[in-house]
């Protein structure tokens, strides 16, 4: 019997999975079942069920990726965490509005460590255990981050010493996750790291408990942020290195199936729309500034690209013919009708009698996801939910049954931001069930709801389909300029304002129309387009940048590839520069991570330099989960006599076999 991988990514609206041979390099089996945010064991086990081979002990690896952690900060579902900053100045942090990018309202700054003037003061122990004391309770989780805890690890350890006297809490230090100077970045690091443990936790055991139930017993490995692989254990500790794993998959999985050395990958899912930039046969990096959820962080992650557009953005209308796709996901009304025949008769009878004009959020229903902890303080959203427990129900029907005029006063946003409700709406999937590229559910709903809305706008079916499709290509070919230029794309010209040059020149590529004046934007590398809508909705795309796209085959599942094609990957930095008393050179300073020493010789600081971070790479990349690894160790003269050294440890998982 061949030995197998096997591959899982949950995403916002779709889990995928594939079985690959990776002696043949072949995909053998592939699932794409929808993801069941109420509880994700339950898509993981039909995926499971779905592509394991007779003989599960010839499963030699599972990968996992996931937007677990990136939704639970974006959304703000993360758990409640206390953050200590050693030696940091409270007053810069207000002066310049660092507090808002910590992650957490409960900080306190905690005398100790080195300034930013090199002053150096003894940490305040009982300040930080009375502290502890009053957030016990109130957090799940603690992070420590000194000022300058790169250069002096030493109070930190000292403060998680203190804090596991007092709790059992699991506590996150700043220099386990980053080396960077950036002590704001550093310090929301651990904070969002510390947010995410028990989520992660939580995941990655449920994964590991369904994998021994089947009878598979074998490692199981997580994609991080910048496309590499991590053991399950190691990631449950560091689980913020997982953002943006989505997008790194995506990119990984499109170049091992297209097979190409440079290319923009282009992965359409149902909540969002990933770019990824590929050169000379890898992702690019983007070198330790990600940023997920407006929070500034170290961690590194490829040079990718989010917005809020896929087959589930919901599409927002007015009488005018002015249309909006996305960013908020909805349920397409073609599941909802198939899932509950009665949402089709409602809404048919609705339409009979709908008014000559209507805009997008007559169409949207509401239907429970789960009851509420606790009742609300508002009676009108106590009703809405009342109402819910009877299935799905019509928005503009909830609000006037509630006493209410808009979502607002009945806490639409809160409701779904805590996942109580689920929205449904007009969504492009729906549009594909009308033109019948993708039909697997209610494809006569969707049909006659686009049928009334193009009447009231005075054009054809196949005019209004058109027209949507034509937003979404304008949307997507803008975020890609935007993303490979750095310059934002201006909204459409208005003739009373006379537009922008810039908006002129983009419109008249994408739609050439100007009887005197013409341009194009030529992409200069092929596109590669993955998920389930790209081939629906990515062709005019390339034909607006003038370029190429391939869909390489199962490139409906190529996140899921990504995930167990991929290697384990360290980065560690070092550095060596003068030590100076006054203008005069008295040594030389080596740091390799919170590792340091004074030599009196430059050669002498340079070998250790070498010697540290080399062994320090190889170190956590056999902590990562790699059976041996390699050592690339780059070095640059920096201003003389300041050297920087980069090693880079890259090997295949445990359970690759030659």
């Amino acid at each position: 019997m061949p030995d197998y991988y096997l591959g899982i990514d949950t995403g916002g609206t779709f889990t995928d999975g594939v079985l690959l041979d990776p002696a043949r390099q072949t995909v053998v089996k592939t699932a794409k079942i929808l993801t069941t945010h109420q509880d994700l064991k339950i898509c993981i086990s039909q995926v499971l069920d779905c592509l394991l081979p007779p003989d599960p002990a010839s499963i030699q690896l599972v990968s996992l990726s996931t937007t677990l952690a990136t939704n639970a900060i974006v959304e703000g579902k993360s758990r409640p965490v206390g953050l200590f900053l050693l030696g940091y100045d409270p007053e810069l942090v207000y002066q310049y509005g660092f507090h808002r990018q910590f992650g957490t309202d409960r900080f306190t700054f905690i005398t100790g460590g080195v300034d930013g003037q090199a002053r150096e003061f003894p940490l305040d122990e009982p300040a930080l255990q009375a502290q502890v004391q009053a957030l016990l309770g109130q957090v799940e989780a603690f992070a420590v981050s000194s000022y300058t805890g790169t250069r002096n690890a030493g109070y930190e350890s000292r403060a998680a010493e203190l804090i596991a006297e007092l709790t059992q809490l699991p506590v996150v230090l700043g220099h386990h996750l980053s080396n960077g100077l950036d002590s704001i970045r550093r310090a929301t690091t651990a904070s969002l790291n510390a947010a995410l443990l028990s989520t992660a936790y939580d995941f990655l055991n449920t994964v590991q408990r369904m994998l021994v139930e089947r009878a598979v017993h074998c490692p199981l490995i997580v994609v991080r942020g910048d496309g590499s692989l991590v053991s399950a254990d190691f990631a449950a500790h560091r689980p913020v290195e997982i953002i943006h794993s989505g997008p790194a998959t995506s990119a990984i999985g499109g170049l091992y199936l297209a097979g190409l050395d440079s290319a923009l990958v282009i992965d359409v899912g149902g909540t969002t729309t990933d770019l990824a930039l590929l050169k000379n046969g890898r992702p690019i990096l983007e070198g330790g500034e990600s940023t997920v959820g407006g929070y500034r962080t170290s961690v590194r992650t490829i040079r990718a690209c989010s917005f809020g557009l896929g087959g589930d953005s919901q599409i927002h209308f007015d009488p005018r013919g002015c249309v909006t796709v996305g960013p908020g996901r909805v349920i397409p009304l073609s599941y909802l009708a198939a899932t509950y025949p009665e949402v089709r008769a409602d809404l048919e009878a609705w339409l009979d009698s709908a008014p000559a004009v209507f805009y997008s959020d007559k169409l949207e229903y509401w239907l429970l996801r789960r009851p509420p902890l606790k009742p609300f303080s508002d009676p009108r959203t106590n009703r809405v939910l009342e109402l819910l427990a009877a299935g799905p129900r019509r928005m503009a029907w909830l609000l006037k049954q509630a006493g209410a005029r808009t979502p607002v006063q009945v806490d639409a946003g809160l409701l779904a931001r805590q996942d109580i409700i689920a929205r449904a709406g007009l969504t492009p999937t729906d549009l594909l069930h009308v033109t019948g590229e993708y039909t697997p559910w209610d494809a006569e709903l969707p049909r006659r709801v686009v049928q009334v809305v193009a009447r009231m706008w005075g054009v054809s079916v196949d005019e209004m389909v058109a027209s949507i499709r034509r937003q979404m290509t304008r949307t997507i070919t803008a975020e890609i300029v935007h993303f490979l230029s750095g310059h934002p794309v201006p909204e459409t010209s208005l003739a009373y304002t006379g537009g922008s040059l810039a908006s002129w020149l983009f419109d008249e590529s994408l739609a050439p129309g100007d009887p005197f004046l013409g341009c194009q934007i030529n992409l200069k590398i092929p596109l590669v387009g993955i998920g389930a809508p790209a081939r629906a909705f990515l062709p005019p795309v390339a034909e607006a940048l003038g370029t190429e796209i391939l869909f390489p085959e199962h490139y409906q599942v190529a996140n899921a590839v990504g995930t167990v094609v991929g290697n384990v990957l360290v980065q560690k930095e070092a550095e060596v520069q003068p030590v100076l008393n006054g203008s005069v050179r008295c040594g030389y300073l080596a740091r390799a991570g919170s590792v340091e020493q004074t030599f009196g010789k430059l050669e002498e600081a340079l070998a250790f330099a070498r010697q540290t971070v080399s062994e320090q790479a190889q170190a956590e990349a056999r902590a990562a989960g790699a059976a041996s690894s390699s050592l690339e160790l780059s070095e640059q003269a920096i201003l003389g006599e300041i050297y920087k050294f980069t090693a880079s440890a890259v090997g295949k998982p445990v359970a690759y076999r030659q």
